[in-house]
Order: C-alpha cells, then structure tokens, then sequence
C-alpha cells in the first residue's frame, strides 16, 4: 500500500483575523484545501472565546492537509499576523499525517 506523507496544520484564531488569515494565503498562493469550523470555543493565551455575555468572542478553526513546504508558508503566515495581532490568539499546531 502507497501512502502519502502529509503535515497536519491545525490553526486557531480569532474570528476578527479570519479575513487576514484568507488574504494571506491567497498572496502566497497556498492553502486551497481545508476544512474550516466556525464557532469554536476555548480558552487558551488570550482572553476566552466562549460566545457568552462574559466572553463573547469566538474563534474559527482550520485543518490543513499539506505538504512539508507549504506547512513552512503557513507558519510564516501565522508568525507575520502574531507580530501584527499581537493581543489576539492564533495558534498553530503541526503534525505528522498519511494519505491512505
């Protein structure tokens, strides 16, 4: 059986970066395939995102199956948008994956 070695990006941010997230890729010309869940609750390094009166934020979540060098773009993506939110949460979290 052929497999396929993937990285899996997982990314967490706030609602508010979403469209910088999206221009961001589109400039780079990568991420043309994901799932994206809206809605998502947490609380992580930043204030919590619970949709509540208190917290009333929320985040978006993104699941990338790519290859090792558009992973390494999609940091770099996250790195510069860090340095330019620096009060919003994104999270980035990288793992192995296969295509079966």
């Amino acid at each position: 059986m052929q497999t396929n070695e993937l990285v899996r990006v997982e990314l967490i941010f706030s609602q508010a970066v979403e469209e910088d997230f999206f221009d961001s890729f589109r400039k780079e010309k990568i991420v043309f395939n994901y799932t994206k869940i809206d809605n998502v609750t947490g609380s992580g390094y930043s204030n919590p995102k619970l949709g509540d009166a208190i917290w009333p934020q929320l985040n978006e979540m993104m699941i990338i199956y790519c290859s090792k060098d558009e992973a390494e773009k999609i940091v770099e993506v996250v790195k510069n948008l860090r340095e330019h939110y620096p009060a919003e949460g994104i999270a980035c979290f990288l793992s192995s994956a296969q295509s079966r």
